[in-house]
């Protein structure tokens, strides 16, 4: 037999090897040990976890011969479990649904269910990616998984537990598979490693371990990789290379120039890192986990580097709101890297993010001589003004209807940062409390914002209404009605007595309309319709057209806004006459 690879060479053969599964081993034990075995499983677990290996446990457990039925302590010795442990059971059906997902595949599968086992107790059917399916594959497959025959067991294993149909994990029994700790992997690799003999820094298993993500198998399959790699003991430096990771000398290089704000040199740090090669998205993935590290440092919760002076320094150069802000901002851009063209630009964005940021966090936070003031807030004079006004005039509103000025209006800076106020003198003559223009707002927040502002960014309030409304002819008849009137927390929307229709219409769309307002505006706020009355004109009144006049002829003048103008004498009766 040839070269096995170890993640394969070490699978557990046993219930008892299986490794941080206790919950789902205990479980399938018991059932087996008092006859309460299900016709159907389904394991949920991200790769490398065990669930195929589980499944194929409860094949031999089922078929063992060294028993007179299912035991939970297959013998490994017979044919049955060297058969299954070997791929090669004819009663034991492995099938990948990612390539056998087709209503064929499933027929197949639901012809060969009817006859009973050729050599063992039970037919198992394993279906790996069950959620792969096709829709009409999983509705075929339903009926034969509710009744299935007394002979036949289904394991459906899936890494996507979300995309199987309610109707087949009613009719199984619903195995959650966990990811492995770093202590539990790194436990594996370690007994892997010395059955192999090969040697490994404690460093360079743990790096290895959190490199592996919870699975068993990907930590394997890079210790394999290493162990090809290194010619004596595995090192840390070792890991770096092979794996395309970050070491930790860089990292703590980018922790530095971070802290000191240094523009100029997180770009060189950049430019250099793409030039030596270095795998950006790699990059951005160890740096998240840098700062998560001195996060956790920074709350006690890293009890391996308390002791490590290095890396206590690194923590006191930032708060815990940098910290997390570094989190954010680099996971981002992980996120954002698939579409970047650049990689280098990527990074550099990602740095000059975090800068920035921390610079408006400290300008924040510089004390001021004069009193601080929210850029939402209205000016002083105005704002004992209006307070005493609403007092007086207008009825008390509930917390439903106050409303919240959008940080990206001009009402505020877009950052939710605090601004500077001006010097403040107390005895001076804009410090004294005036009386309020009768015109202006008396909504807090909106005091910049009138009804010729919101005139003037009507069709941008429309257009993105017509973007978001399913129905596109709903919102184009809001644009038959005009704001006329404007007291800071109400919109009033006029419309012609000729289109009661499209008021209406507009009514039952008011909530959509505020939405789309507060997005362009920066403002939230409640919509009135009403209908316009005819106007009472002053000057002589148009001719109406007579009756026998064509009957269209008043559509067309009110859909084109047009009038009817008299041409005066025709010069060619004149002339004949």
């Amino acid at each position: 037999m040839g070269y096995v690879s170890l993640y394969r060479k070490y699978r557990s053969q046993s219930f008892d090897d299986v490794v941080g599964q206790d919950h789902v081993v205990k479980t399938i034990r018991n059932a087996i040990k008092t006859g309460h075995i299900a016709h159907g499983y389904l394991f949920c677990g991200s790769r490398g976890t065990g669930k195929t290996t589980v499944a194929r446990l409860i094949a031999k457990a089922l078929n063992c011969m060294s028993s007179n039925g299912p035991t939970p302590d297959p013998c490994n010795q017979c044919e049955a479990c060297q058969s299954i442990a070997a791929g090669t059971a004819v009663d034991v059906i492995e099938m990948d649904a990612a390539s056998n997902r087709g209503v064929d595949d499933v027929d197949a599968l639901r012809e060969g269910v009817k006859y009973p086992p050729m050599r063992l107790r039970y037919k198992v059917y394993i279906i790996d990616e069950a959620h792969q399916l096709s829709p009409q594959a999983k509705d075929a497959f339903l009926k034969t998984l509710e009744e299935p025959p007394p002979h036949a067991v289904f394991i459906l294993a899936t890494t996507e537990a979300s995309k199987i149909p309610v109707t087949i994990r009613s009719r199984c029994q619903q195995f959650d598979f966990r990811r492995g700790t770093i202590e539990e992997i790194k436990s594996r690799l370690s007994y892997v490693a010395s059955a192999e003999g090969i040697s490994i820094e404690d460093e360079a298993l743990e790096l290895v371990a959190r490199l592996a993500s919870g699975s068993y198998r990907d930590g394997l399959s890079i210790l394999e990789q290493l162990a090809s790699y290194a010619e004596n003991t595995i090192t840390v430096k070792d890991v770096h290379t092979v794996a395309g990771t970050v070491d930790e000398e860089v990292l703590l290089e980018i922790g530095d120039t971070l802290a000191s704000g240094d523009l100029s040199a997180a770009f060189d740090l950049a430019a250099r890192i793409v030039r030596q090669g270095g795998d950006v998205r790699e990059l951005l993935k160890s740096v998240t986990c840098y700062f998560r590290d001195l996060l956790a440092l920074k709350v006690g919760a890293d009890s391996r580097r308390r002791s490590d002076p290095v890396w206590n320094a690194q923590c006191e150069k930032y708060s815990r709101e940098q910290l997390i802000r570094a989190i954010e901002i680099f996971s981002e851009a992980d996120k954002e890297f698939r579409h970047a063209e650049q990689e280098q630009l990527a990074l550099e964005v990602a740095f000059l993010k975090f800068v920035t940021a921390s610079e408006q966090k400290e300008l924040s936070l510089q004390p001021t001589s004069g009193p601080q003031v929210t850029p939402a807030v209205h000016s002083v004079e105005t704002q004992h003004a209006v307070t005493d006004s609403r007092k007086r005039d207008e009825p008390e509103r509930t917390a439903a209807e106050q409303v919240r000025p959008h940080a990206g209006y001009a009402g505020g800076n877009g950052q939710g940062q605090i601004s500077k106020p001006d010097e403040y003198d107390p005895f001076s003559e804009e410090s004294i409390p005036v009386a309020a223009k009768p015109e202006s707002s008396t909504q807090d927040g909106a005091g910049t914002i009138t009804l010729q502002d919101i005139q003037r960014n009507w069709p941008k309030v429309l257009a993105h209404l017509q973007r978001v409304m399913k129905r596109v002819s709903d919102a184009a008849l809001a644009r038959e009605g005009s704001p006329v009137k404007f007291d800071g927390s109400v919109l009033t929307i006029a419309f012609d007595h000729k289109h009661k229709f499209h008021h209406d219409k507009t009514q039952e769309n008011a909530g959509r309309i505020a939405e789309a307002f507060e997005k362009v505006m920066g403002l939230r706020v409640r919509i009135a319709t009403i209908l316009q009355d005819e106007p009472q004109q002053q000057s002589q009144p148009e001719k109406k057209p007579p009756p026998t006049e064509h009957p269209q002829k008043n559509d067309i003048l009110t859909m084109f806004d047009g009038r009817e103008v008299d041409p005066g004498p025709d010069p060619w009766e004149e002339e004949y006459e």
